[in-house]
């Protein structure tokens, strides 16, 4: 076979590739538009899709009007920023230290920013924006924590992750202390905020949170080179001339703000990080990065939950309820899964 020949298959293969991840990533799309139209039709009242049109278009009609851009919108752009932000900071995780337990609500991220959460809400009396600024002080300071005790002359991968699972136990401790310790008052809150929820998603809550999660994404996507060679391994990033500790931590830094920062917003969304990338990777097998593709996963798998949790039983539960029962199987099939080849 000579070069050309090699060339030709190449090309095509890439080709294949990439008229892979299109198709996957428009039936994704898809998806998520009928989920959103779910969701912007379906209520204590429902409306047609001529109504719904009508309001998102400015019209005024008495009732739908305020149910539906007040109420409906922003929950679904809340969850849908929340979603597409997850699962972009589980996947660019999973890649760069190659584990798929490393995901920011199992190594103790979003445990730091609701320990600060309920704080501020229980013990400082604090609410709105407040609260969601201490949360996303609370998870960078977490994953400062973890870095800082991890970190050693070779980076370590395992050491890493066990540092975010002790950090992880420690932090829900001091939550279920503050709980347990503080007044009656604000329990209520605090554990609805904990859950994860978009009943108090607000039009005010989008824009700031959109900024975040862009400029967030912006950076993580800019180095998606950077993530596929850092899932090789730590020998051939060096062999290539590769800064891996200044790529390795701008990454980590970006995840973690956007993961800190959604938290902040919605409260911890269970499993939606740990499972978009995965999932991504194994509908892809591509080799690529599939960073995108785990966004908007993480964004189908919330939009999905809050459309099971609010009509699917007689009492509604928060969406964070529902990924978390979706993510436990998971969770348990991957860690017999990995205990069945270290066998």
């Amino acid at each position: 076979m000579n070069t050309v020949q090699t060339t030709g298959i190449t090309a095509r293969g890439q080709k294949m590739r990439q008229h892979r991840e299109n198709l996957f990533f428009m039936l994704l799309f898809i998806l998520w538009c009928a989920l959103s139209g779910f969701l912007l039709i379906y209520g204590n009242q429902v409306y047609s899709v001529g109504t719904v049109i009508r309001v998102l278009l400015g019209e005024q009609i008495k009732g739908a009007t305020y149910a539906v851009m007040t109420i409906r919108v922003p929950r679904v752009l809340v969850g849908t920023l929340a979603g597409f932000a997850f699962g972009i900071a589980g996947n660019t995780f999973q890649k760069i230290l190659r584990n798929s337990l490393a995901s920011p609500d199992v190594m103790g991220i979003t445990s730091g920013a609701s320990a600060a959460a309920v704080f501020a809400m229980m013990v400082l009396n604090l609410s709105g924006l407040a609260v969601s600024a201490i949360a996303l002080f609370g998870g960078m300071l977490a994953a400062g924590a973890i870095l800082l005790i991890s970190r050693q002359r070779v980076f370590s991968v395992n050491k890493m992750i066990l540092t975010g699972i002790g950090i992880q136990a420690m932090l829900q401790a001091v939550i279920n202390y503050i709980i347990l310790k503080t007044s009656d008052y604000n329990i209520a809150d605090a554990l609805r905020w904990l859950s994860g929820s978009l009943n108090g998603a607000r039009m005010s809550d989008v824009s700031l949170f959109g900024v975040i999660v862009v400029v967030c994404v912006a950076v993580i996507c800019a180095l998606d080179r950077e993530i596929q060679i850092l899932a090789l391994g730590e020998e051939l990033p060096i062999t290539l001339g590769m800064n891996t500790g200044k790529a390795r931590m701008l990454l980590i830094f970006s995840a973690v703000f956007l993961c800190a920062g959604t938290t902040a917003v919605t409260g911890p969304l269970s499993s939606v990080a740990f499972m978009s990338g995965p999932i991504a990777a194994r509908m892809l097998k591509t080799g690529s990065t599939g960073t995108l593709h785990a966004g908007v996963i993480g964004a189908v798998l919330v939009l999905f939950s809050e459309a099971i949790g609010q009509f699917a039983f007689a009492t509604r539960y928060p969406v964070g309820v529902i990924t978390g029962i979706i993510g436990a199987p998971y969770l348990l099939y991957l860690l017999i899964r990995m205990n069945s080849k270290n066998a």
